[in-house]
């Protein structure tokens, strides 16, 4: 997504992708990986149709599923040894907060 989104717009996507000024396409995927974060034993038939209406391939919706169990993974190992955001993330500390409370 970064290389097609401006610097506003991610900022916006941070802050909550639902409001942002994106696409509905994009939309509609992170709200999808939201929904992977928080719940995935959620995930139905329907929500999976939906998101191939928007033009989502099974390789894509795998992707998605992918990149955010990967991340879930990394974040709970990193929360369970306490390790600390490095100095790139330090100052992006509360806008990486409010994204995760999304």
């Amino acid at each position: 997504m970064r290389d097609q989104l401006t610097d506003e717009q991610i900022a916006q996507v941070a802050t909550d992708y639902r409001t942002a000024d994106i696409d509905d396409t994009t939309k509609i995927m992170l709200e999808f990986a939201v929904k992977v974060t928080k719940a995935a034993s959620s995930v139905t038939p329907q929500d999976l149709d939906h998101l191939r209406d928007y033009g989502f391939t099974d390789e894509a919706l795998f992707a998605i599923v992918e990149v955010v169990g990967f991340f879930c993974y990394v974040n709970r190992i990193a929360d369970a040894f306490g390790v600390e955001l490095d100095d790139f993330l330090e100052h992006r500390r509360d806008s990486l907060h409010l994204a995760s409370q999304n």
